[in-house]
């Protein structure tokens, strides 16, 4: 797997179909990736977890989640995306579950995707619990 994904990321920016999610949002926002695992909380609680694998060989580079738990998507289904990093600076653009990775590391009106940005956690930092863990933007649950 991708070691320099590896460890804890917290939010700080979202954005679903072009709309950027309030300010709030982002910092309830924690990734973390050990081995070829993930989980994804919000305000603290577990809402994803699965496997996840990488294509550092696409450009851009590709990555694939499989939810074994998950709020809001069906498990055992792909869900392609692209991501970076650069530094303590992640960035991930992902695609409805079933569907191929998006181009870019954009978001446009009716699109399906989501631009997340995080930032490498420091030790011992907190998830932060400003927003509520449902976040519904056209009808989507992100």
């Amino acid at each position: 797997m991708a070691d320099n994904l590896a460890g804890t990321w917290h939010g700080v920016y979202c954005e679903v179909d072009g709309e950027t999610l309030p300010a709030s949002y982002p910092p309830t926002l924690e990734a973390s990736y050990h081995g070829n695992k993930f989980s994804i909380k919000v305000q603290g609680k577990v809402e994803h977890e699965g496997t996840y694998s990488v294509d550092e060989k696409a450009e851009p580079h590709q990555i694939t989640f499989t939810y074994t738990k998950s709020s809001k998507f069906p498990l055992g289904q792909p869900r392609v995306g692209i991501f970076q990093v650069t530094g303590d600076t992640y960035k991930n653009c992902l695609g409805a579950v079933g569907t191929k990775a998006p181009s870019r590391f954009n978001t446009t009106a009716n699109s399906n995707t989501v631009l997340t940005i995080l930032r490498r956690a420091a030790t011992g930092t907190a998830t932060g619990t400003g927003a509520t863990s449902d976040v519904v933007i056209r009808g989507l649950n992100w």
